[in-house]
């Protein structure tokens, strides 16, 4: 179970820091000054602030302001490869904040709408990144029902093993009954002589 929850980690982690794109390639530097944020590029001319906030929330891990943010951005958005980052953002963080299958199935939608009308290469997203990973992804409220389910079948086999122990306990203290009134007679008929 630790393993399954190791990689579900582990698929979580890769699904979130793929789907914050960047604008722009951080710029190369030779000392390692502190990694400028998100907000700070916002020189690229096609990334507008609304989908920044978009970003910064994600990043900041507000799955639910960052989804209202990138749906505004799309909304507002002036050109397709624009609608394009936020609608990807916004299944991104659906994905995220699933808690049950109506949401899951929901947000695999988003995804599959932004999927179908991304061209390859995109703009810094792309589809194969994720549609690995998205045809294996268990989300923590699946996973709660797994581990309910499991619970539930061990507690099921615990209870019939108990059961069983109890049956052979009693057929073995019945067969020492037995054999102590077998003694018993045996002795009985020893003193009477």
């Amino acid at each position: 179970m630790r393993i399954v929850l190791a990689a579900v980690a582990v698929l979580v982690v890769a699904a979130a820091s793929g789907c914050a794109p960047m604008a722009s390639p951080p710029p190369t530097v030779a000392a390692t000054p502190p990694e400028p944020s998100f907000r700070d590029q916002t020189q690229h001319p096609a990334v507008d602030s609304g989908y920044l906030d978009a970003v910064t929330a994600f990043q900041n891990g507000d799955m639910e302001g960052a989804a209202a943010l990138f749906e505004l951005a799309g909304q507002t958005a002036r050109d397709e490869p624009s609608r394009r980052r936020a609608l990807y953002g916004l299944a991104c963080a659906r994905l995220l904040l699933a808690q049950d299958e109506k949401e899951l199935a929901k947000a695999r939608n988003l995804w599959e709408t932004w999927r179908a009308g991304s061209p390859p290469g995109g703009d810094g997203e792309d589809p194969k990144f994720m549609a690995g990973v998205l045809s294996q992804y268990r989300p923590a409220f699946l996973l709660k029902d797994m581990k309910a389910a499991c619970d539930k079948e061990c507690d099921k086999r615990l209870l019939e093993k108990e059961e069983e122990v109890r049956r052979i306990i009693q057929r073995q203290v019945q067969a020492l009954e037995e054999i102590h009134r077998e003694i018993q007679e045996k002795k009985k008929g020893l003193s009477n002589y």
